[in-house]
């Protein structure tokens, strides 16, 4: 079955089919494919005649396949929706040595929606929840989330996979139970029927309802892919390779600057670039952003041929999240401590996780120069980095500059955020 993730749908695990009649007796195994022998020019055609996943003859997988051929027209959606990042994907797979088959996955997890938030806090198109990210060395801060970052999600998932396909002595099944519902699940269910004498395979294991029927979803999607040709599923003819660039900038810089410049819908820059939180990269970098290899030249044409700082618009508001302060907030949008105070109407310091902090001043009062206080482990360098300004553009209280001057906590210091950075 399918539900609803705001306009649009994807597989629901929670959901059962209808049991097919005579699903016993189609296994997936009997389908012939005739693409086969044809050498494979496109990304789904490499993934429709890979083998590297073995499908069982379940009727648990069957009953799924039967209902996905009902819903090709969603199936094709989705797909669809897939075409900015399954090169990426497959080519990651194919060098990991790793079933290129698992580039479908995402459609099980987020129907390929990198800005998709699950109630369990799950992020990307492959839906990595907090723990897991820490455990698998994927950074998230106020500007970045690379959970849904496609570069960065994407290796990361496919680490893990193959770490638990190694921990699991290369039984997909399990590997992809595992991906679901943890490790430590799977494990103990294993320890549970070795102790009764029952099979361990993924088929005899107790695991949640969710995983049980999360994994037959996956092989059902893959099977149906490798069939011949199934009315109403039309599978986008991508070229195999990466289909986006990455384009590094100099300085800060908005999605929204950049689509305005080079005339390319900011949806689609922020579709690509979702591990951006607010649509700017982060203050001390890295300033770079996905673009299609179609709209690379253009995007590069229209941006050298305009102020590096017309490129950059700060977020109107912040939310405050555990661990920040109004000095690290105020920090991270180029703001005094006082400033952020007064745009706010603070009399003190004190701020509560979930609260709305105005953060952009209106342009006609916004200063060159922005009062800083200097805390405790500070440096020249980091204050620079933070503000992406050189380190020249650091002054005392009095307009001048440091030249290598020790700076102490408490002193105030003034800093130029006007300063011209190189651009791409």
């Amino acid at each position: 079955m399918l539900r609803e993730i705001g306009d649009t749908q994807v597989f629901d695990p929670s959901v059962s089919p209808t049991p097919a009649a005579g699903c016993c007796n189609s296994g997936v195994k009997s389908v012939k494919n005739s693409l086969a022998s044809k050498p494979a020019t496109t990304v789904w055609q490499f993934v429709q005649q890979s083998r590297r996943l073995k499908i069982p003859d379940k009727p648990q997988i069957e009953n799924y396949r039967q209902q996905y051929q009902r819903e090709a027209l969603w199936i094709s959606k989705i797909l669809n929706r897939a075409t900015p990042f399954a090169g990426h994907i497959v080519e990651s797979l194919d060098k990991r040595y790793l079933p290129v088959e698992l580039a479908l996955l995402p459609a099980i997890e987020s129907g390929y929606q990198p800005d998709v938030h699950s109630t369990e806090k799950a992020a990307g198109i492959w839906q990595i929840v907090p723990i897991t990210a820490r455990e698998i060395g994927i950074s998230s801060n106020q500007w970045f989330d690379g959970r849904s970052d496609i570069v960065k999600s994407t290796d990361a998932a496919i680490s893990y996979l193959s770490y638990l396909n190694a921990e699991f002595h290369g039984d997909w099944l399990l590997t992809l139970a595992a991906y679901n519902a943890g490790p430590g699940r799977v494990r103990s269910a294993i320890r549970r029927n070795e102790k009764s004498g029952q099979p361990t395979d993924f088929w005899s294991l107790k695991l949640p309802r969710e995983t049980r029927e999360y994994v037959p979803k996956f092989l059902a999607l893959v099977a149906m892919l490798r069939h011949d040709s199934i009315p109403g599923l039309e599978i986008p003819l991508l070229a195999r390779g990466n289909a986006f660039e990455v384009l590094e900038f100099g300085s800060q810089t908005s999605l929204d600057k950049v689509a305005a410049a080079s005339g390319i819908p900011e949806f689609s820059l922020r579709h690509l670039n979702a591990g951006l939180v607010h649509g700017v990269t982060p203050p001390g970098g890295p300033h770079h952003i996905y673009v299609l290899k179609d709209n690379a030249e253009s995007v590069i044409s229209a941006v050298t041929a305009i102020d590096p700082r017309d490129l950059y618009t700060l977020p109107a508001t912040h939310t405050v999240v555990a661990g920040e302060s109004i000095s690290t907030i105020a920090r991270s949008y180029r703001l005094s401590q006082q400033n952020l105070m007064d745009l706010n109407g603070l009399n003190n310091s004190f701020i509560k996780i979930g609260q709305e902090l105005a953060v952009r001043f209106e342009a006609d009062n916004a200063a060159s120069n922005i009062e800083y206080v200097v805390t405790i482990g500070d440096t020249i360098s980091d204050i620079a980095q933070s503000f992406s300004v050189p380190m020249n553009s650091i002054l005392d209280a009095e307009g001048r500059t440091l030249d290598g001057e020790l700076i102490h906590p408490g002193e105030r210091l003034l800093i130029n955020v006007d300063t011209n950075i190189a651009g791409i």
